[in-house]
């Protein structure tokens, strides 16, 4: 009887946690942008050299100093990747999924064999001679409990992450 009583217990608490997590979002989405004060073809040609990333990423040496990157043999537009490995941050890639010229660019990325992705998108808005640069990351994390506990938590590290992003690729595309 008291082993039915531990496992009803435990029941309890899991079912609990699920039913709670019910009421936390599966879906989120995080847009932040910048005016960067360069006409838009220099802003996406320079968004679209995946080379260059590597200069204005959140995730780059500055959190992994251990972190070595390689890239593919084509390294701007459509299929362009680059490859990590770092102590901190693992194994991975980042892919350039679909890219279109002045307007928007499309990725991929890949940790630890997918143990996390995310797919995200820059738009690029024309404003004369200078450019409106967009990063939005939206995903669903559907039932999972843990994962819809994370969302609000997920939400605020991304926003930090990108605005300190965008700030970095304004920086580096002024002076490009």
């Amino acid at each position: 009887m008291k082993l039915f009583k531990i496992f009803l217990s435990f029941f309890v608490i899991v079912a609990l946690v699920f039913v709670v997590s019910l009421f936390f979002p599966h879906h989120y989405k995080i847009e932040k942008s910048v005016t960067i004060n360069k006409p838009i073809y220099q802003s996406f040609s320079f968004m679209n050299d995946i080379k260059n990333w590597e200069k204005w990423s959140p995730w780059n040496k500055d959190i992994d100093s251990s972190m070595k990157f390689f890239y593919s043999k084509n390294t701007v537009g459509k299929d362009a990747k680059f490859y990590f490995r770092g102590n901190l941050v693992g194994i991975g890639y980042l892919s350039i999924s679909e890219s279109v010229p002045n307007e928007m660019i499309q990725t991929f990325l890949n940790i630890n064999e997918q143990e996390l992705t995310s797919h995200a998108t820059f738009r690029f808005t024309d404003l004369g001679n200078k450019t409106q640069l967009s990063w939005i990351d939206e995903g669903d994390v559907g039932y999972n409990p843990i994962l819809r506990f994370m969302v609000p938590s997920k939400i605020e590290n991304t926003e930090l992450a990108f605005s300190e992003g965008l700030m970095k690729i304004k920086i580096a595309i002024e002076r490009y």
